[in-house]
């Protein structure tokens, strides 16, 4: 009988969040599993297809209930950050695994020392917690997946070279860390292009984003709010996809974003935040650079010159990396040691 999983998240929208997307393709694979956690989307949803969460405000219930249910479960996987005291505050009694979906500053280091094993979605991450004084034998690096069959690359789109954002913030504050004033700056810069900004319909940084296009009159830029089913699609209507990030603390290490654009053969642009940014430069699936208009149109140029090659190892270097296959198999390794070491 596989191990009953208790995994520990605050991303509830599978279609829409990486994070929530990695725990729906790891419940398939461990039926008996479950999701739990707390949601600022929500007062309650009480699922079994997209989990359990509740609103923080109720966290004093959220605890209760997942102390009497956590020995239920044999292994608790927090998907989250080394500063998610409440969830690692709340896993007591089984094994726990975290897998570092985001960077915050990290929790006291007795609460550290209740970790079994951390998992890392970028290489160079692994320095981060030796940093802190985590061991090596208790990190494992485990790229997140893509389903390439999904995910595949199209025909060439027709038409002006195309340049796709789909990592929105969902609040206003964060547009800065997402690079989006140095999308718009390239807009203007590079006016033959098209850039496309797909936007996902919550929070409230959507209507600035807006007012920014609207006030420079760029007419080369649209923004689209709405929940995409078909994202391999959108991908392919694109010749690149952007991650000018400024931030890490504020925006995702391992974009899903640019993972399944390169499945796409769709090359990127990130800049070196961007925990992915020496893998991208050393599989020439796509440019790194500085997060400025002026620098990010000239790379765009290089790219639109070189495309078909940088396509090619865009796909490549997805296929090396970021598999569903692997990815699972890696995570029943992972789980079978931490139950039977």
């Amino acid at each position: 009988m596989p191990p009953r999983i208790a995994y520990w998240t605050s991303a509830f929208e599978l279609d829409m969040e990486a994070v929530a997307s990695e725990v729906a393709t790891l419940r398939r694979e461990f039926p008996w599993s479950v999701v739990w956690g707390l949601s600022y989307g929500h007062w309650a949803r009480l699922s079994q297809r997209r989990g359990y969460c509740l609103n923080p405000r109720l966290h004093l219930l959220f605890r209760t209930l997942t102390r009497i249910l956590e020995p239920a479960f044999d292994l608790n996987h927090v998907f989250g950050s080394l500063g998610d005291w409440f969830y690692l505050q709340g896993t007591r009694k089984r094994p726990t695994i975290l897998t570092m979906a985001a960077i915050n500053p990290p929790v006291h280091g007795s609460l550290l020392e209740r970790i079994d094993r951390f998992v890392v979605e970028y290489p160079e991450a692994k320095e981060d917690l030796r940093g802190f004084g985590i061991k090596e034998n208790r990190i494992r690096l485990i790229f997140p997946p893509v389903d390439l069959r999904r995910f595949s690359p199209g025909k060439v789109p027709d038409g002006p070279f195309t340049v796709l954002f789909a990592s929105s913030p969902e609040e206003e504050s964060w547009l800065d860390a997402r690079g989006i004033p140095q999308i718009l700056d390239t807009a203007v810069l590079r006016p033959r292009m098209r850039f496309r900004l797909l936007w996902r319909p919550w929070g409230n940084s959507a209507e600035r984003v807006r007012q920014w296009i609207t006030h420079r009159g760029l007419q080369n830029v649209e923004l689209v709010v709405k929940s995409f089913s078909d994202m391999a699609s959108e991908y392919n209507k694109a010749h690149v996809t952007l991650a000018p990030f400024t931030d890490i603390h504020r925006s995702k290490p391992a974009p899903n974003s640019l993972i399944e654009s390169m499945a796409c053969g769709r090359p990127v642009l990130a800049t070196a935040v961007v925990g992915l940014a020496n893998l991208i430069r050393e599989g020439t699936a796509g440019v790194v650079c500085n997060p400025t208009g002026a620098e990010i149109a000239q790379q765009l140029d290089c790219l639109s010159k070189d495309w078909g090659n940088y396509s090619r190892c865009a796909r490549k270097l997805a296929e090396a990396h970021f598999g569903m296959e692997r990815f699972l198999q890696d995570y029943k390794q992972l789980y079978d040691e931490v139950l039977h070491r």
